[in-house]
């Protein structure tokens, strides 16, 4: 599942902050991955070594092995990546000329051998994603995902053909499936415009909307209910501002949790693409981490911050 959303702060740095929404699993911690890393896609045979050094939330499944949900690298490059199940499409195999990734190993391809969206938007056509399980975890995961970078660009990829091109995401809010496309246009319908409404218009109308906002966990609610909560924030909003919008879309743990498709919100997250500082705030015990990449680039293997 998961929410979120990209926002400029009074100081002109780019930030994400999101929810991460997952069934009942091992713990989702922050980890620390060192440039120069080796890894092998789980569609690949040959290891690959990062140029970038990276900060984000996680899971180890196996010794040298972690499943990355979201992270900024040293040069500022973020990513997220969240559910997109029923629209995402990969390749049935992996295809010959090109770097087959399965959708698990993207987030790491990303962060640790780019420094930039431009970057990311140029080696896109070099790339496949590919149906196939990833390592341990017998699972091919429906993802799309939302990237910013120091320059104030912001994109969203959402693999809904073969072919890989990155978004724009003016209204910097991204859940679940449907695609951006079909929540742009809910979110017109919510607040009684057409549905071609400019993404200008669309802004000024959740700034002042004053009505009742849904209250439901779906994809549609929580997108409608983040996009609006976004638009009201002042021009000098704080870290609590953002924390309080993503408290405002999480998922209870509740009685069910112990179901296995059970989704909920493990944690809480918010990164500075300039200063390169993480916060993680863990639902489950309410320790919250506040981190700085800067503090651990130096050093040259993983860290799990437990």
């Amino acid at each position: 599942m998961c929410t979120s959303l990209t926002i400029e702060n009074a100081q002109q740095q780019p930030l994400l902050a999101r929810t991460m929404d997952f069934p009942t699993t091992s713990p989702w911690l922050p980890i620390y991955l060192p440039r120069k890393r080796r890894y092998t896609p789980a569609t690949e045979t040959n290891y690959r070594t990062t140029k970038y050094a990276l900060l984000g939330g996680g899971r180890q499944v196996a010794p040298k092995t972690y499943l990355m949900a979201d992270g900024v690298n040293e040069a500022g490059l973020a990513c997220a990546e969240l559910y997109f199940p029923f629209e995402a499409t990969y390749h049935p195999k992996n295809q010959p000329q090109r770097l087959n990734l399965s959708p698990q190993d993207f987030i790491t391809w990303v962060l640790g051998e780019h420094a930039s969206i431009a970057e990311v938007a140029a080696d896109l056509p070099n790339i496949a994603l590919v149906s196939a399980t990833w390592h341990q975890l017998n699972k091919i995961y429906p993802y799309h995902w939302a990237l910013t970078d120091p320059t104030g660009a912001t994109a969203v990829l959402e693999p809904r053909s073969l072919s890989l091109t990155l978004q724009p995401n003016p209204l910097g809010v991204l859940t679940n499936t449907p695609n951006l496309l079909r929540h742009g246009a809910n979110l017109a319908a919510f607040l009684g415009l057409a549905k071609t409404s400019t993404t200008t218009v669309l802004q000024r109308a959740a700034a002042t909307f004053q009505g009742p906002l849904p209250t439901g966990t779906i994809p549609t609610d929580r997108f409608l209910r983040a996009t609006i909560l976004r638009a009201q924030l002042p021009a000098t909003f704080s870290t609590t501002d953002l924390f309080h919008i993503l408290d405002q879309v999480i998922i209870p743990k509740t009685d069910t949790a112990h179901l296995q498709n059970h989704d909920y919100t493990h944690y809480e997250m918010f990164l500075n693409t300039a200063s390169l500082t993480y916060t993680f705030h863990d639902l489950n015990t309410n320790r919250w981490q506040h981190l700085s990449l800067a503090d651990y680039a130096h050093i040259s293997r993983e860290i799990v911050f437990s």
